[in-house]
Parts: C-alpha cells; sequence; structure tokens
C-alpha cells in the first residue's frame, strides 16, 4: 500500500494500540476505483448499464462507497501491520476511524490482544523435592492381595448368617405411602458396596441367614442415585433364599500364573514390586514437575492474556462434563451451573497459561526443539505400548493440527527435562 504511516504502541504486557495513516492520494485512487466499479455493475433509470453519469453515481451511492473502501483498507493495512510487526494476534480488534473523505488522509487506530514476549527469568535452581521411591514388602502384599477380589467365588454355606462381603440372595416388596414403589422375586447382592439399595439397606441385611424374613424401613436422601427410592421413607419386606460366604483364591503358583506371563508366586511380588516403584517414580516426577511450575510462577510475573485463560477454561470445563458423562453421570440431571464452575476453574486455567507461556519461552532462550526424529520415536513406543501397528498411529497424528499438539507435548517435556536438570533438588518424603 502506498507509503502509508503506522505505529504500533504498549498498552499492556498483552495490548497494542495500532495507529495508521493512508495518504490522501491513496485514499482518492480508492474511492475513484470504486465508483468506476460501482457504475459499471449497478444499473440506473433511463441509462445503460456503464453509461450513467459518474457524478450521479456519486451523489447516489457516496456513503456506501466510502464505507466499503473504509473496511477494505482497514482490512489490508492492519494485515500488513501485523505481518511486518510479526504481532501473534488473539482477538479481533476494537477499531476506531475516523469519516473517510475523498482527498483528505485517513487515520485509524486499532486496539488488539497478543501473546505477550515472555523473558522467562531465574528458572534455574528452583528447589525441587524429591520422593525417593521405597516400596515395602507390606505394599507388594497389598496389592497382591487385591487381585484377588475380582476372582473371588461365592459358595454356599448352610447355616451361615450374612456378613460383609457375602452375597445375599432375596426376595423383596418396596411400598412408600401404602403404594408399592419396586419388587422382585430373586435378587443377589454382595453386602459391601451399598449398591443398589444403599448402605443402610445392607446393614439391616446382616446377620440374615436362609428362610429368615425381615421387615424394615429407610428413609432415603433426595441424592439417592436410584429415582425410585429418591427422597421417600421405603418400607421393606425381605425374604431370604440363602447366604453365600466370599471365598479368595490360595495364593499360589497357579494363581500367579493367571498374571501372563508370571512363572509362579515369587515372580508375580518381583514385578509387582517393580510396577509399584515404578507407579511411585511417576508420583515423585508429577510432585517434582509441580514444584518447577509452582517456581516459574512466583519468579516470573507478567500480563496473561484473557482470551487465552478463557479458551483454557472451556476447555477444561468441557474436559470435566466428558468426565462426569463418562461415569455415567446424566448431566441434564445434575442441573450444573456452568457460571459458577467457569469461576471456579478460571484461576487453574489462568495459571496453566502462565505456566504454558513459561515452558515456550524458555524453550526458545535455550534453543530446545523437537526434531521429526524424536516425535517418530515417540509414535513407535506409543503403538509399542498400545499393541496398534506403526502405520495406524501415524495415521492417528496425520492433521497438521494432530502433529503440532504431539510436537508441544514432547517440548513440554524436554524442557522440564532441562528444568529439573537445572534445579535444587534434595530427596524428602510425599507432601
Amino acid at each position: 500500500m502506498e507509503a502509508m504511516k503506522t505505529r504500533v504502541d504498549a498498552v499492556s504486557g498483552v495490548e497494542r494500540k495500532i495507529m495508521v495513516e493512508i495518504p490522501a492520494e491513496e485514499v482518492s485512487r480508492r474511492i475513484r476505483e470504486e465508483f468506476a466499479e460501482v457504475r459499471k455493475m449497478v444499473p440506473l433509470k433511463g441509462f445503460r448499464k456503464g453509461k450513467a453519469p459518474l457524478e450521479m453515481v456519486k451523489r447516489l451511492f457516496r456513503s456506501s462507497v466510502e464505507a466499503e473502501v473504509s473496511e477494505r483498507l482497514v482490512k489490508e493495512s492492519l494485515t500488513e501491520v501485523v505481518k511486518e510487526k510479526d504481532l501473534k494476534i488473539l482477538s479481533m480488534p476494537g477499531v476506531e476511524k475516523g469519516k473517510m473523505v475523498e482527498g483528505e488522509d485517513f487515520v485509524f487506530s486499532a486496539t488488539v490482544e497478543v501473546v505477550p514476549e515472555v523473558d522467562a527469568k531465574d528458572y534455574k535452581g528452583i528447589p525441587v523435592v524429591r520422593v525417593k521411591g521405597n516400596v515395602t514388602d507390606e505394599e507388594v502384599a497389598t496389592s497382591i492381595e487385591r487381585l484377588r477380589t475380582p476372582y473371588a467365588r461365592f459358595q454356599p454355606e448352610e447355616g451361615r448368617k450374612a456378613q460383609t462381603g457375602d452375597l445375599a440372595e432375596f426376595g423383596f416388596t418396596a411400598t412408600s405411602g401404602g403404594e408399592t414403589v419396586d419388587s422382585n422375586d430373586s435378587v443377589s447382592i454382595v453386602l459391601s458396596n451399598g449398591i443398589p439399595f444403599g448402605k443402610e439397606f445392607e446393614e439391616k441385611m446382616l446377620g440374615v441367614a436362609a428362610g429368615d424374613e425381615r421387615s424394615f424401613e429407610i428413609a432415603y436422601p433426595e441424592d439417592h442415585p436410584v429415582a425410585k427410592y429418591a427422597g421417600k421413607t421405603v418400607a421393606f419386606e425381605v425374604k431370604v433364599g440363602g447366604v453365600r460366604e466370599r471365598k479368595l483364591p490360595e495364593l499360589d503358583d497357579e494363581f500367579a500364573r493367571q498374571f501372563g506371563d508370571v512363572s509362579g508366586m515369587d515372580d508375580l511380588r518381583r514385578k509387582m514390586r517393580e510396577r509399584l516403584v515404578a507407579e511411585a517414580g511417576q508420583r515423585s516426577r508429577r510432585g517434582e514437575e509441580e514444584h518447577i511450575r509452582r517456581g516459574l510462577v512466583e519468579r516470573n510475573v507478567f500480563d496473561v492474556p484473557a482470551t487465552l485463560v478463557k479458551r483454557q477454561t472451556v476447555a477444561m470445563m468441557q474436559d470435566t462434563l466428558q468426565r462426569l458423562a463418562s461415569q455415567g453421570v446424566d448431566l441434564k440431571k445434575i442441573n450444573m451451573d456452568v457460571d459458577k464452575m467457569s469461576e471456579r476453574i478460571a484461576p487453574g486455567a489462568e495459571r496453566m497459561v502462565r505456566v504454558s507461556l513459561l515452558l515456550d519461552a524458555i524453550a526458545k532462550k535455550e534453543n530446545l526443539d523437537v526434531p521429526f526424529s524424536e516425535i517418530d520415536a515417540e509414535m513407535k513406543a506409543m503403538a509399542a505400548a498400545a499393541g496398534l501397528e506403526y502405520e495406524k498411529v501415524r495415521e492417528m497424528h496425520s492433521s497438521e493440527e494432530q502433529m503440532d499438539s504431539l510436537r508441544d507435548r514432547l517440548l513440554e517435556r524436554k524442557v522440564m527435562d532441562f528444568l529439573l536438570e537445572n534445579a535444587e533438588v534434595k530427596e524428602g518424603d510425599p507432601e
């Protein structure tokens, strides 16, 4: 564009004011070209297309032509300035412009939100506590004991009185306000988790034996997950058919061999210890990274763009809602206050954006990057871990957006590795 004058001033760490002055000669040329185009395209009564007097066209269409030229010049000049100054714009600009007049300079300004130029400081020597990954014999034994539960069998035992963990078999009728709300001739539940009748129901069932009959009432809260019981006082008439004791499998070599490439109990204990040590290491790493994030935020204060915080807040809200839905929560019934949820999440979102900007700045400052060879190696590792063909994982990352996302994750990991290598690390206990 012909000899336009521009200036960019910092309003804040995340806002820039762009001022543009387009010379009168350029304004007049653009207006003349637009009038000529209108004259060719718009039919006027009494004249063939393109033959109407120019003065008539100017009189009839001046305001629309000036508005069109104004919008076009604003868009073109802002694009040019943004490119020239390498501004990373986040939001559409708020434009303040004067009136466009043929033969006069056209002056306007636009305030835009930008990604800040972060100068990360004091990121070396951040105090970090590294938790020792010790695993005791008791922890190994407890973890192996948990493996037995899914393989439990329930065996009938004559005259047994129901205890916690037993399987109770019964028929029942449930009434509330004189009306039957539920009934079933044959039900089996494990007396341990409160599903579906609730913990109080299970407590009432402790001590029953085959052939027993029991009557009792339970006042259910409004938020009880079974709708037919929620908010009601329900009277139960129960007839017990049987009680089965839970029998856990023996901890022997035969039991151990059920878990893949395991030769026996000694091998299972060894591999369980290795898994627990690895999990402890992962927990320690997460804790160390949190110390790094905390240190970075405390040592670097700068403005964070509201647009990025809003985007991160929305992403975190969507993640929360999707997680709830995957757990079987009916989002329509919980009457969630989205505004309050956004307020609660926003501080965490702001911190995540701040840390992300700092990590990116450190990567540039320390010349850290992720070549494609490392991305390719990561995809091969992902394929091996998931039991997929490499080509399938490569296909999953075929778009530029997906590949950038993977690269960003790997770069963040690399920057974290660098910061931990340069941190003041001491060993300690978990917080």
